[in-house]
């Protein structure tokens, strides 16, 4: 049995069936809430109903993880980062009180500390988690919180490239991070994308590296310069007592760790506003100055929309004038 009542200038929905507890939800429209019963109550006869009653946000967000990301995603990828920035901030509210209010207040403080692209990538993964709860698991949300909330525009593109002189300093590490600075800037690879190399990737044979974690969810091959190729050689070397080769990572160094590296390097060297990923944008603009065409850059890249491209394609003026004649 279901009703609406008007008090106080909104509508209160109520739905009492056998076997469920008692449902309510206020709306400050009536055709929304009698779409809501119609929804909840089809759920309950098809058995998909599930009460937010006792449900945190953390709950959805670690099936999320579990049941979306977790079969595809690197677990010290950016995304799960993310996913544990949401758990620790906001896991603790009932599902109940999941007010876009809430949602706005995490938007604005994580704004005071991190880029507006940052937190809209945080609230895009909010967002997917919550439609997914509604959609495929029947959880009673009347509507997704996170639509009523702005979401931070991406601000300017980074157009970082390396100075003259950069690169050598960068390369004056040692170790593993030497090696990395490397792989990165031969091959335009994503940080988590490298941490991810193991043995059973690489082929010697045709210089060739398979990426089988990818942002995109598309696995690609990749070729390989004679630089990173040795790279690999060199780091398989440092790695042949440790057991098994083939299913561990090649590198040591955790996603945090080593961007905590890189920018421990970068101020030792006084190099300002640089960080590890722009060493892909630098890899990327010189496989355009070597003069691949924007279809092999996105094959390496793995970009799946050439169009985006066009933001890594900074080619310095005095490079062009050099090709003009």
């Amino acid at each position: 049995m279901a009703n609406i009542k008007f008090r106080r200038g909104k509508y209160q929905a109520q739905i009492r069936r056998k076997g469920y507890p008692d449902v309510y939800r206020t709306f400050t429209n009536q055709s929304v809430a009698k779409k809501w019963i119609k929804a909840t109550e089809a759920d309950m006869e098809r058995q998909l109903f599930q009460p937010i009653s006792g449900l945190t946000l953390n709950d959805v967000l670690e099936r999320y993880q579990q049941a979306v990301m977790g079969c595809h995603k690197n677990p010290d990828s950016s995304e799960t980062y993310r996913l544990q920035r949401l758990k620790r901030d906001l896991g603790g509210v009932a599902l109940e009180h999941l007010t876009p209010a809430k949602i706005s207040t995490y938007r604005d403080n994580r704004l005071q500390s991190v880029s507006g692209a940052s937190v809209k990538r945080e609230l895009v993964i909010l967002r997917s988690a919550l439609n997914t709860a509604i959609k495929d698991w029947g959880i009673s949300l009347p509507a997704n919180p996170v639509t009523n909330v702005r979401i931070p525009a991406n601000g300017a593109n980074r157009t970082r490239r390396l100075e003259q002189g950069e690169e050598q300093k960068l390369l004056s590490s040692t170790g593993e991070l030497k090696l990395l600075i490397i792989i990165a800037l031969e091959t335009g690879m994503r940080r988590g994308e490298i941490l991810n190399i193991k043995r059973s990737h690489i082929d010697f044979v045709r210089q060739t590296l398979l990426i089988p974690l990818t942002k995109t969810d598309t696995p690609r091959t990749i070729p390989l310069s004679s630089k990173a190729i040795a790279v690999l050689r060199e780091q398989l070397r440092g790695s042949e007592n440790v057991i098994p080769i083939e299913e561990t990572a090649l590198f040591s160094y955790t996603a945090r760790g080593l961007s905590g590296a890189f920018l421990r390097l970068c101020r030792r060297h006084k190099l300002k506003n640089l960080h590890f990923h722009d060493l892909r944008h630098e890899a990327t603009s010189r496989f355009f100055e070597k003069g691949l065409n924007p279809v092999e850059v996105a094959t390496i890249t793995g970009h799946k929309d050439t169009r985006m491209l066009m933001r890594y394609t900074h080619l310095r003026a005095e490079d062009l004038v050099r090709r003009l004649g």
